[in-house]
C-alpha cells in the first residue's frame, strides 16, 4: 500500500510542479503587464495635456502577495479545466511575448491587441473566472487604496 501512495505521488509530481510553474511565470508576467499598463494610462493623460505626476505617484503596487497567488492559482486552474494545460502555456508565452510592446502602445492599441486567451475561453469566461477569483477585488481595492482610481477619475474630469 505506502508503494502505491508513494507511486501515485510520484505520478502527480510533474503535473504539481508544471503548475508551480506555470504559477510564477504568471506572477511575473501580471507584474510586468501591470506596470506597462499603468504607464499607458499615465501616457494617455499627459499625451492629452492632463498632469500625469497625480497619476504616478499613485501607481498601486503590483507585487503579488497570498491573496493575489491564490487568485491566480484559481484562475490558472479554471482556464486548465476549460481549455488546456498546453493552451494555457501557450498564452503565458505570448503574453511575455507581448510586454516589451507594451512600452509603445496606447490604450487603444493594447486592448485591441491583448486577446491572449486559451481556445475554449471566451473573454465573458475570462471576465467572471476573474471576478469569481478575486482577481478584479484585488486589483480595484489597490487601485483604491493608492489613490490611482481617484487621480485617473479626476484626469479624465479634466479633459
Amino acid at each position: 500500500m505506502k508503494q502505491l501512495i508513494i507511486a501515485a505521488l510520484v505520478a502527480t509530481c510533474p503535473v504539481a510542479a508544471l503548475a508551480e510553474t506555470q504559477l510564477e511565470r504568471l506572477e511575473a508576467i501580471s507584474e510586468k503587464m501591470n506596470d506597462a499598463m499603468f504607464d499607458a494610462m499615465v501616457r494617455m493623460v499627459e499625451q492629452q495635456g492632463g498632469d500625469p505626476e497625480p497619476l504616478r505617484s499613485a501607481i498601486p503596487d503590483g507585487t503579488w502577495d497570498s491573496a493575489y497567488r491564490t487568485a491566480g492559482a484559481c484562475m490558472l486552474d479554471r482556464y486548465v479545466e476549460a481549455s488546456s494545460q498546453s493552451a494555457v502555456d501557450t498564452m503565458l508565452d505570448d503574453m511575455e511575448d507581448f510586454i516589451p510592446k507594451m512600452a509603445e502602445m496606447d490604450l487603444k492599441n493594447m486592448s485591441e491587441e491583448t486577446d491572449f486567451l486559451p481556445e475554449g475561453i471566451s473573454e465573458d469566461f475570462s471576465i467572471s473566472v476573474n471576478m469569481e477569483c478575486g482577481l478584479t477585488d484585488i486589483m480595484l481595492d489597490r487601485m483604491e487604496k493608492s489613490g490611482f482610481m481617484a487621480a485617473m477619475m479626476a484626469a479624465m474630469g479634466g479633459n
